[in-house]
């Protein structure tokens, strides 16, 4: 079965006449030089209240792409997806259902240790998501180049248009962004330039990125891989600033976090603060410019501190137990969650998680417990 989807996929690329000598080449030639690539994930979410309100939504996403050579400088990758999301929330009646082309794209690497793609890829950066096995992720139409200059990796691209319009993608329920200012549609123009450095065993990162008539906003980092003994320490820091059309105020948002591991014990903890004006300097909440627990953030708070706290144990040597705590701090309000994960790595591609939580909010009557369980098998 494996083969024969290979072939379909390598045939329609043949049959495209991507160039003479890619046709000129057999089916089977094709698929040897092709590998075919995706994930299948099925998530169960349910919110209950004290007031007996419940909401259960089901998420299903597939993944199928294929990715290979076509010259020995020429490579080409593509990825499509289906995503459904089915809420049940009587009251809201919400369901999203939707074919996603997630990647379509050419890869030119004739020129020493640079790369340049052309056509739809996935934006890779802090102030995006590439990759979200449940969600929808950033993927833009136009040209990207990384070039790497000995420890100095350098990325630039411009884009002709977005698919940000989705806004928050923990929400893909909802048809207009949540970044504050003129609305993003995603035909607007998008164009972004990072370079990111090593030295010894720490990196840092710095990328500018603006969209035509709507924001521009940059983001600095450093991480490092710290090796203590037995143990291996990972600090890091992040700063990121956004100027947004429309919005007289500048946001900004900064973290600070270090996780350890040693032996089957590992440990987190994180801080940051947005300033008084607000905490927008991105579009998605799971990107590496915000700071949340599971449910708190503080993207798109405004004088807001985000403490978070975490334990985990691998009792065995597939299954790992963890436990968090986060407190969000909000102007006059607090709110404070907890939550428990228990992972099972099943085989090598397939693992399993459930989640248990709650949120306590100042700011509501009420008590929200969540539950989640998931799968995913990735081949």
């Amino acid at each position: 079965m494996r083969k024969f989807v290979k072939m379909s996929l390598a045939a329609a690329v043949t049959l495209a006449g991507l160039n003479s000598s890619v046709s000129a080449n057999t089916l089977t030639e094709v698929a040897d030089n092709f590998d075919v690539f995706g994930y299948v994930q099925v998530r169960y979410d349910n919110s209950n209240s004290q007031d007996k309100t419940s909401n259960d939504s089901f998420t299903h996403k597939e993944v199928l792409g294929a990715t290979g050579k076509l010259t020995d400088n020429l490579s080409y990758m593509f990825a499509g997806a289906n995503l459904e999301i089915d809420d049940k929330n009587a009251e809201k009646g919400i369901g999203y259902s939707s074919l996603l082309m997630v990647y379509n794209y050419f890869t030119y690497t004739g020129i020493e240790n640079t790369s340049i793609s052309a056509g739809r890829q996935g934006l890779d950066t802090p102030l995006t998501v590439v990759y979200d096995p449940a969600t929808a992720t950033s993927e833009a139409n136009g040209v990207s180049l990384t070039s790497k200059l000995g420890d100095v990796s350098i990325n630039a691209a411009y884009f002709v248009n977005t698919n940000f319009d989705l806004g928050d993608r923990n929400d893909t329920t909802t048809d207009t962004t949540k970044f504050p200012g003129t609305a993003i549609t995603g035909a607007e123009s998008y164009g972004h330039i990072g370079l990111t450095a090593k030295a010894g065993p720490a990196t840092v990162d710095a990328w500018y990125a603006t969209m035509s008539d709507k924001y521009d906003t940059y983001t600095v980092g450093a991480k490092a891989n710290i090796k203590a003994g037995d143990a291996m320490i990972k600090p890091y820091l992040r700063y990121s600033a956004a100027d947004i059309d429309g919005v007289n105020e500048d946001n900004s948002l900064w973290k600070v976090g270090v996780s350890a591991k040693a032996g089957i014990v590992g440990a987190n903890i994180d801080y940051g603060q947005t300033d008084k004006d607000g905490g927008w300097v991105t579009f998605d909440n799971d990107a590496a410019a915000n700071l949340q627990g599971w449910k708190l953030s503080l993207l798109g708070n405004a004088d807001a501190k985000l403490m978070k706290a975490g334990l985990n144990v691998d009792v065995l040597p597939n299954v790992n137990l963890s436990a968090n705590y986060v407190d969000l701090e909000i102007a006059n309000s607090d709110a404070n969650e907890v939550y428990a994960t228990a992972t099972y790595k099943i085989t090598k591609s397939i693992t399993a998680y459930a989640r248990f939580g709650q949120v306590d909010d100042d700011a509501k009557t009420d008590k929200e417990e969540f539950s989640r369980v998931n799968l995913l098998w990735l081949f």
